[in-house]
Protein backbone atom coordinates (compact mmCIF):
# COMPACT_ATOMS: atom_id res chain seq x y z
CA UNK A 1 0.00 0.00 0.00
CA UNK A 2 2.79 2.37 0.74
CA UNK A 3 4.21 2.06 -2.74
CA UNK A 4 0.82 2.76 -4.34
CA UNK A 5 0.30 5.91 -2.26
CA UNK A 6 3.73 7.21 -3.28
CA UNK A 7 2.97 6.55 -6.94
CA UNK A 8 -0.38 8.30 -6.55
CA UNK A 9 1.31 11.36 -4.99
CA UNK A 10 3.74 11.45 -7.90
CA UNK A 11 0.93 11.42 -10.43
CA UNK A 12 -0.88 14.15 -8.49
CA UNK A 13 2.20 16.32 -8.85
CA UNK A 14 2.50 15.60 -12.57
CA UNK A 15 -1.19 16.01 -13.31
CA UNK A 16 -1.85 18.97 -11.02
CA UNK A 17 -3.99 20.82 -13.54
CA UNK A 18 -6.16 23.52 -12.04
CA UNK A 19 -6.59 26.28 -14.60
CA UNK A 20 -9.09 28.14 -12.41
CA UNK A 21 -6.33 28.76 -9.88
CA UNK A 22 -3.74 29.51 -12.55
CA UNK A 23 -5.75 32.39 -13.99
CA UNK A 24 -7.22 33.43 -10.65
CA UNK A 25 -10.77 32.72 -11.75
CA UNK A 26 -12.37 33.83 -8.48
CA UNK A 27 -10.69 37.24 -8.63
CA UNK A 28 -11.68 37.66 -12.29
CA UNK A 29 -15.27 36.68 -11.54
CA UNK A 30 -15.58 39.06 -8.55
CA UNK A 31 -14.01 42.01 -10.38
CA UNK A 32 -16.26 41.44 -13.40
CA UNK A 33 -19.35 41.37 -11.18
CA UNK A 34 -18.30 44.57 -9.42
CA UNK A 35 -17.62 46.32 -12.73
CA UNK A 36 -21.00 45.22 -14.08
CA UNK A 37 -22.70 46.48 -10.91
CA UNK A 38 -21.01 49.88 -11.17
CA UNK A 39 -21.91 50.27 -14.84
CA UNK A 40 -25.49 49.21 -14.13
CA UNK A 41 -25.74 51.82 -11.35
CA UNK A 42 -24.23 54.42 -13.67
CA UNK A 43 -26.95 54.02 -16.27
CA UNK A 44 -29.88 53.58 -13.89
CA UNK A 45 -31.99 56.71 -13.55
CA UNK A 46 -32.54 57.40 -9.84
CA UNK A 47 -36.06 57.93 -8.66
CA UNK A 48 -36.97 61.38 -7.45
CA UNK A 49 -36.91 61.72 -3.69
CA UNK A 50 -39.17 64.37 -2.29
CA UNK A 51 -41.11 66.82 -4.38
CA UNK A 52 -41.35 70.24 -2.79
CA UNK A 53 -41.43 73.86 -3.78
CA UNK A 54 -38.66 76.35 -3.22
CA UNK A 55 -40.42 77.96 -0.28
CA UNK A 56 -41.16 74.60 1.34
CA UNK A 57 -37.44 73.79 1.13
CA UNK A 58 -36.62 77.16 2.74
CA UNK A 59 -39.03 76.44 5.58
CA UNK A 60 -37.64 72.93 6.04
CA UNK A 61 -34.08 74.25 6.30
CA UNK A 62 -35.07 77.26 8.39
CA UNK A 63 -33.75 79.84 5.91
CA UNK A 64 -34.99 83.34 5.29
CA UNK A 65 -34.94 85.34 2.07
CA UNK A 66 -31.96 87.32 3.40
CA UNK A 67 -30.07 84.05 3.82
CA UNK A 68 -30.92 83.17 0.24
CA UNK A 69 -29.56 86.52 -0.97
CA UNK A 70 -26.32 85.87 0.92
CA UNK A 71 -26.09 82.39 -0.58
CA UNK A 72 -26.66 83.80 -4.07
CA UNK A 73 -23.80 86.28 -3.65
CA UNK A 74 -21.55 83.59 -2.18
CA UNK A 75 -22.27 81.05 -4.93
CA UNK A 76 -21.79 83.62 -7.69
CA UNK A 77 -18.51 84.80 -6.16
CA UNK A 78 -17.23 81.22 -5.83
CA UNK A 79 -18.20 80.38 -9.39
CA UNK A 80 -16.32 83.42 -10.69
CA UNK A 81 -13.26 82.58 -8.56
CA UNK A 82 -13.15 79.03 -9.89
CA UNK A 83 -13.71 80.29 -13.43
CA UNK A 84 -10.81 82.74 -13.17
CA UNK A 85 -8.54 80.05 -11.71
CA UNK A 86 -9.52 77.72 -14.54
CA UNK A 87 -8.62 80.37 -17.13
CA UNK A 88 -5.25 80.84 -15.47
CA UNK A 89 -4.69 77.09 -15.31
CA UNK A 90 -5.63 76.77 -18.99
CA UNK A 91 -3.02 79.39 -19.89
CA UNK A 92 -0.50 77.50 -17.77
CA UNK A 93 -1.38 74.29 -19.65
CA UNK A 94 -0.99 76.03 -23.01
CA UNK A 95 2.41 77.31 -21.90
CA UNK A 96 3.38 73.79 -20.86
CA UNK A 97 2.42 72.34 -24.23
CA UNK A 98 4.11 75.25 -26.05
CA UNK A 99 7.36 74.60 -24.17
CA UNK A 100 7.10 70.85 -24.90
CA UNK A 101 6.49 69.90 -21.27
CA UNK A 102 3.69 67.47 -21.93
CA UNK A 103 3.28 66.16 -18.38
CA UNK A 104 2.90 69.67 -17.03
CA UNK A 105 0.35 70.41 -19.73
CA UNK A 106 -1.66 67.25 -19.05
CA UNK A 107 -1.69 67.92 -15.30
CA UNK A 108 -2.77 71.50 -15.87
CA UNK A 109 -5.55 70.44 -18.25
CA UNK A 110 -6.89 67.99 -15.68
CA UNK A 111 -6.88 70.74 -13.03
CA UNK A 112 -8.60 73.06 -15.51
CA UNK A 113 -11.38 70.53 -15.99
CA UNK A 114 -11.75 70.15 -12.23
CA UNK A 115 -11.91 73.93 -11.72
CA UNK A 116 -14.48 74.30 -14.49
CA UNK A 117 -16.60 71.59 -12.88
CA UNK A 118 -16.51 73.45 -9.58
CA UNK A 119 -17.40 76.70 -11.31
CA UNK A 120 -20.36 75.00 -12.98
CA UNK A 121 -21.48 73.50 -9.68
CA UNK A 122 -21.62 76.82 -7.83
CA UNK A 123 -23.13 78.69 -10.77
CA UNK A 124 -25.84 76.04 -11.11
CA UNK A 125 -26.71 76.46 -7.45
CA UNK A 126 -26.76 80.24 -7.98
CA UNK A 127 -29.07 79.74 -10.97
CA UNK A 128 -31.49 77.67 -8.92
CA UNK A 129 -31.61 80.33 -6.23
CA UNK A 130 -32.21 83.08 -8.81
CA UNK A 131 -35.00 81.10 -10.48
CA UNK A 132 -36.40 80.05 -7.07
CA UNK A 133 -36.92 76.54 -8.38
CA UNK A 134 -35.29 73.29 -7.36
CA UNK A 135 -34.42 70.44 -9.71
CA UNK A 136 -33.63 72.53 -12.77
CA UNK A 137 -32.11 70.88 -15.83
CA UNK A 138 -28.86 71.52 -17.65
CA UNK A 139 -30.67 72.95 -20.67
CA UNK A 140 -32.50 75.46 -18.45
CA UNK A 141 -29.18 76.54 -16.98
CA UNK A 142 -27.74 76.87 -20.47
CA UNK A 143 -30.64 79.08 -21.55
CA UNK A 144 -30.14 81.17 -18.39
CA UNK A 145 -26.48 81.71 -19.26
CA UNK A 146 -27.28 82.68 -22.86
CA UNK A 147 -29.65 85.46 -21.77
Amino acid sequence: MRIWSNIKKGFDFVFYIRPKQWVSWDFFKNSTQKTYGMLKDLYTIPSKGRVETFYQALARHGLTLEDVEQLKRKFYFLSMVFLSFSIGMFLYAADGFFNEQVLRGIGAVSLTIFLLAQSFRYHFWYFQLVEKRLGCSFSEWLNFCRN
